[in-house]
């Protein structure tokens, strides 16, 4: 005699919120600001567990992530403009990475695959500028401790407007948070 045994599955559970949530449970309304994304890419390094601030001082300096964030949040930054100081610097980039390139006789060791230092270093500073920018808009949701130290900028930036520190527009960049 064989015996079977019924398993019940139970389908699905609630999948609707997944897509708005992230994995450490915090919700987020429509779509961060560039100024939001750019400061979680920079905050992500941050390893101290807490964001320093005091009502009397404002941020601490000590938090080098956290101050040199700041203007970037307080300006709303867009992404056209962090695209364009890319811009106004890479001939400066692009002429220092051929200087070493050259330096190290690249051209006359890979001369077999026509290897040029000043063709292949603009290439290399143009990848990294799209690369930085591609990662500031598409790795946010990977960004956790950045996310986490962004939340605590908001809550202090909101602080300081509520008290007259700052200007509102000063907190423009977290409307989609």
């Amino acid at each position: 005699m064989v015996y079977s045994m019924k398993r019940s599955f139970k389908r699905g559970g609630s999948r609707s919120n997944k897509k708005s949530r992230t994995r450490s449970g915090k919700q987020y309304r429509g779509n961060p600001s560039f100024a939001a994304k750019l400061a979680a890419f920079i905050l992500e390094g941050l390893k101290d567990k807490k964001v320093k601030f005091s009502k009397t001082g404002g941020f601490s300096d000590s938090q080098k992530q956290v101050t040199g964030v700041l203007p970037y949040l307080h300006m709303n930054i867009k992404e056209k403009n962090v695209v364009n100081k890319f811009k106004e610097t890479e001939k400066m980039r692009v002429g220092g990475l051929s200087k070493i390139c050259k330096k190290k006789g690249l051209e006359r060791s890979l001369s077999s695959v026509n290897f040029n230092c000043d063709k292949q270093s603009k290439n290399g500073v143009l990848s990294i500028n799209k690369s930085i920018v591609d990662s500031i808009n598409n790795r946010w949701n990977i960004r956790r401790n950045g996310r986490k130290h962004l939340r605590e900028l908001k809550k202090y930036m909101t602080w300081q407007v509520k008290n007259g520190v700052i200007p509102a527009k000063s907190v423009e960049w977290a409307k989609g948070l």
